[in-house]
Formats: C-alpha cells, sequence, structure tokens
C-alpha cells in the first residue's frame, strides 16, 4: 500500500508585532539599520512613526487607517525635521481625520493640480496671491523675493517634494549677505505651502532664522559729499535725481519708488503718500525741501504720460522697482567702501535731524512717522550740546578742592 503524503502548504510566519518606543532625539539617532524597512512607532503619539531604510535611510511617517485602508505620508528626513514638529505635524492630521477630513484627498489635491500634473512651487505661488486682497506694497515685496531670491531649481520642484533642507540650504545662501532678506524668504515659502495642503508638515515652520541685528550705519558728512558729488557726475539722470531726493527726505524705498506726479504739490513743498502705500497704513505728509522741489521740477519738464515720477520700461509696474544695483555703483563712485543701505539713509537723515537739535515730533513729521515715539532712536542725539554745556558751566565748580 503506497503511503499518501499530503503537501501541506508552509505555515505563515507570525508577523512580528510592531515596535513601539517613546521616541526622542537620541533614540532615533540611535537607530540602526536592520536589513529591511522597518517601521518604529511612536509611543506618545498615535500615527507617528520613524521608517529606517535597509540602506539606513531615516524618515518620520505618519500612518493612519481610515474606513479599512491604510494611508500614510512621509513627513521628512529626521535629519531635517525635529522630533517635536513631527509629532505636532501628526496631531494636526490626527485631528482633521477627528473632523472627517478626507486626508487621502487633500495629499492628492495637493500632489497633482486639474491637469494630472504635479504642482509646483511656482504653481502654488501664484495660487497664493489671489487667495486674499494684499496691499500693492505687499505684493511688490513678495514679488520681489519671488524674482530675485528663489531660485528656479525650486520654483520648479513639486510641493510634496520640497523639505526643510531645501529652504534651510535657501536661507543659507541668502543670508551670506542678507541675512534679513533670508529670514522673509523663508516666511514666504512657510506662508505658500500652509495655504497650500502642507500646514502639518510645513518644510518652513521649523527652519530656524537668523537673529537680525538692529542697523546702526549712518553716513558721515564726508561721505554724503563724496556720494552727492557723484550724483552730480552721473550720466544715469533718473537714478541720480531718485537718490537726491532719498537724502534730502529719507524716504522708505518702496514709497519713492511708486512716487506719483498726483501726490505732489511742488508749490506747496508737500508730497502725499497715499494709504496704499504707506507703510503704517496711513496717509503721510512729507515735507520736501528747496532741493528736492528743484530736481522734481526738471523731472517734471520731461514728463511723459506715465503717472510714475520715477518711470521704467522694463517693469511690470511701470516705475522702477530695485535700485539697489544702481545704488551700488554710486556708492563706489563715492569711495564709500563701508556698504550704506537705502535705508542707513533714512538713518543718516534723522541722526543729522536729531543733532541740530530738532524734537522728535519734528522728526517724525520729516520722515513720516505715525507717533513721536517713532523717533526715540534718533532724539538721544541731541544730548551732547546740553552735556557740554553742563560740563563747561560746573567743570570749576566740581574741580575746586
Amino acid at each position: 500500500m503506497t503511503a499518501m503524503v499530503i503537501d501541506f502548504p508552509p505555515r505563515r510566519q507570525a508577523r512580528a508585532p510592531s515596535k513601539k518606543v517613546a521616541l526622542t532625539e537620541q533614540r532615533v539617532a540611535n537607530l540602526k539599520p536592520a536589513g529591511s524597512t522597518l517601521y518604529i512607532n511612536d509611543a506618545r503619539m498615535p500615527g507617528l512613526s520613524v521608517r529606517i531604510t535597509a540602506a539606513g535611510a531615516k524618515s518620520y511617517v505618519y500612518t493612519r487607517k481610515v474606513y479599512g485602508k491604510f494611508f500614510r505620508k512621509t513627513l521628512g528626513k529626521t535629519a531635517a525635521l525635529t522630533l517635536e514638529s513631527a509629532r505636532r505635524a501628526a496631531a494636526t492630521y490626527n485631528g482633521e481625520v477627528a473632523k472627517g477630513i478626507d486626508l487621502a484627498a487633500v495629499w492628492r489635491a495637493a500632489k497633482t493640480g486639474a491637469g494630472g500634473k504635479a504642482v509646483t512651487l511656482s504653481t502654488a505661488y501664484e495660487r497664493f496671491l489671489t487667495l486674499k486682497e494684499r496691499r500693492p506694497s505687499t505684493v511688490k515685496d513678495y514679488t520681489m523675493l519671488w524674482r530675485l531670491h528663489v531660485p528656479d531649481r525650486l520654483k520648479r520642484k513639486p510641493l510634496v517634494e520640497i523639505t526643510s533642507a531645501d529652504v534651510e540650504k535657501l536661507k543659507a545662501e541668502i543670508g551670506k549677505k542678507a541675512r534679513r532678506t533670508a529670514n522673509k524668504v523663508v516666511v514666504l515659502i512657510s506662508a505658500i505651502m500652509a495655504k497650500s495642503g502642507r500646514w502639518a508638515d510645513n518644510p518652513g515652520r521649523d527652519v530656524e532664522k537668523f537673529e537680525e541685528r538692529v542697523g546702526t550705519r549712518r553716513l558721515s558728512a564726508e561721505e554724503l559729499a563724496r556720494l552727492w558729488k557723484a550724483l552730480d557726475c552721473a550720466e544715469e539722470t533718473l537714478w541720480a535725481d531718485f537718490f537726491r531726493v532719498l537724502i534730502v527726505t529719507g524716504a522708505r524705498r518702496a514709497a519713492l519708488c511708486s512716487m506719483r506726479w498726483e501726490d505732489l504739490d511742488l508749490e506747496a513743498g508737500v508730497w502725499v503718500v497715499p494709504a496704499t502705500w504707506s507703510k503704517n497704513r496711513r496717509e503721510m505728509a512729507v515735507p520736501l525741501t528747496s532741493i528736492a522741489v528743484s530736481v522734481l521740477r526738471k523731472r517734471q519738464g520731461e514728463r511723459t504720460r506715465s503717472p510714475w515720477v520715477w518711470r521704467s520700461a522694463k517693469a511690470r509696474s511701470g516705475h522702477v522697482v530695485n535700485p539697489e544695483k544702481p545704488w551700488r555703483r554710486f556708492l563706489k563712485a563715492a569711495e564709500i567702501k563701508e556698504h550704506a543701505s537705502l535705508h542707513d539713509v533714512r538713518r543718516t537723515l534723522g541722526s543729522t535731524l536729531a543733532k541740530s537739535g530738532a524734537a522728535a515730533v519734528v522728526i517724525s513729521k520729516a520722515l513720516g512717522h505715525v507717533s513721536p515715539q517713532s523717533a526715540r532712536a534718533y532724539v538721544h542725539l541731541d544730548v551732547e550740546p546740553a552735556r557740554a554745556a553742563i560740563e563747561k558751566a560746573l567743570g570749576r565748580v566740581c574741580d575746586a578742592p
């Protein structure tokens, strides 16, 4: 009798239980690859885990089971995202699930547009500008940051692939020359991300910003004299006139660039900056000196149909936008080696007024401040004459035996 052999299917190996650990930054750093992809679940935050690939790449991942289906989203590399940030992202997603929001649909919308193509940062930026009404000066600031400081490689990158490391790298590149600008770019990218579906795992949120140093640069009388001489010798009459008016008014760059003929009363020597362009969102009257009036009258004689005083055929706005390059050329021509920003010119005027004994209310009016309190940065400079007088008057008394 032939023995019957029955081949039973091999017993399915029991699935290894998921590892759950109270994660810390040090524990995440100490995790080692195990020959295959491994997930370590966080004991403190449901849905959050660390994924370690066979090659050793580690990422924070959010996983959730909804209606019997698993959804998984990579939050970012552990080297570029802190554990606390990953937990906040997971907590936000858990809250959205509790509200009944279909996370899978949200992620698909962020990944692909109506045409089925990946949504790039550039596409998201264009949509971001249309989401709400903004002041023209704010839109102009965003436009300048986007055009001058966000590289094409990042503009073309799909939104879902942008990481904190990308934003950190850009911040470092810009920060070599302009820390404040670097911080503003980080804020802009973070805002674009938040309005494009990546509010929880926003790659710009946890990029540490540069510490901004308070500006103290003031041009000396000698530097101003050399600069004025360079302006007199210039062939670029538009920019030379622009910087002459800047020096004698201390105007903010955005307001001066968008100066309109209809806002000028040259007879009265007043320039009314509309609330639209004013930093403090209030209409502001700026006094024009005889030099400013003279320069503007000369330009008025060359006026075209353009409403702008400093018109530009190249700029989309119709007026000049970025005076940085010509400004640097004039500084070089004046042999001013220590860089001075356009705002330093404004600070120089305020300091000069204070040293001449002008009251805080006068300085505020000259610089277009809403309150005299804004002039406190300058008024301390007018105490020197009083100090010298006191020392002269009391010197003999204090020296008496």
